[in-house]
């Protein structure tokens, strides 16, 4: 570990001398500190304190960084054989998921097509099992299922290369998946089935609420429309566009039934015992009770 020397006071941080040196380091294609032994923390304080020192070092730094990245694959990317000495010029171009963009020779691709044999003797029993299994063929080769990854047991092309070069074994798949398309047919219709239920209940959930909002909050007990609303179009008896009429009609029949505004026996409207009497008097209503109800 290298120490100063004796009485000689290091500055603490990145020095200005130093960070001249970085940064015609990076103005040269420089793409990393690590040359320069300067840590991120102190290139960081340093750019903090001196923003004209940032603003043109970490531009600089980031275009250096991307163009190092390119240079990564510079060899494979300008590299016109296979490993096997074809020529790359007419090979399929094949960008992945993450964005990389590969090249595939086309005379290899086609020489693994045209490779006809037979299956190793322990996956050829693999593979039996899983046939008797009731297994896909799909499963199998590995095919994604519903955007999930499976393991792949023999890719496709060695499958279907392995059923060319042996006819017993062709036959055997073929007495085997026999009744696959039936099979998936099945299970694609109790998948639909399911969604179909599925999506059943939510429109039910959300019928429930969309209707609940329609009843005033007066109304005590709103549940009892919702469910005579439920009952008639399940029936089939109220269409989903008369929804809001009827939840209209019902709330209608329930005041008529339970009248807020008049007396609970007889039909005289109800009146306030604080009302003011006469326009030029503070005399109420309540003033000139003379009696009790049940007096």
């Amino acid at each position: 570990m290298w120490r100063s020397p004796k009485g000689v006071v290091q500055k603490k941080g990145l020095t200005d001398e130093k960070a001249a040196r970085m940064l015609e380091g990076f103005r040269a294609g420089g793409s990393s500190l690590r040359p320069h032994h300067v840590s991120s923390t102190k290139f960081k304080a340093y750019c903090d304190a001196h923003p004209t020192y940032a603003a043109e070092v970490i531009p600089l730094l980031a275009a250096n960084r991307k163009a190092a990245d390119k240079r990564k694959g510079a060899g494979r990317s300008e590299r016109q054989t296979c490993k096997r000495g074809h020529s790359l010029v007419d090979a399929y171009i094949h960008v992945s998921p993450e964005g990389w963009v590969m090249r595939n020779c086309r005379t290899c691709h086609q020489l693994r097509i045209n490779n006809i044999k037979p299956l190793d003797p322990a996956k050829l029993l693999q593979v039996k099992t899983m046939l008797l299994a009731k297994k896909s063929v799909a499963e199998i080769i590995g095919q994604h299922l519903r955007g999930k990854k499976r393991p792949v047991i023999v890719n496709s092309t060695l499958f279907y290369n392995a059923r060319k070069a042996d006819p017993s074994f062709d036959r055997f798949v073929k007495q085997q998946i026999a009744e696959s398309n039936s099979r998936a047919q099945k299970l694609r219709w109790s998948i639909l089935r399911a969604r179909e239920a599925t999506q059943q209940q939510r429109d039910e959930a959300n019928d429930y609420h969309a209707i609940r909002a329609m009843i005033p909050r007066a109304i005590p007990d709103p549940d009892e429309i919702v469910s005579r609303i439920f009952e008639e179009i399940l029936s089939g008896n109220l269409a989903r566009a008369d929804v809001a009429k009827r939840v209209q009609f019902y709330v209608k029949e329930r005041e008529r039934l339970f009248p807020t505004k008049y007396r609970k026996f007889g039909d005289s409207l109800l009146l306030s015992l604080d009302e003011q009497l006469f326009d030029d008097g503070a005399a109420t209503r309540l003033d000139t009770v003379s009696r009790g109800l049940w007096d």
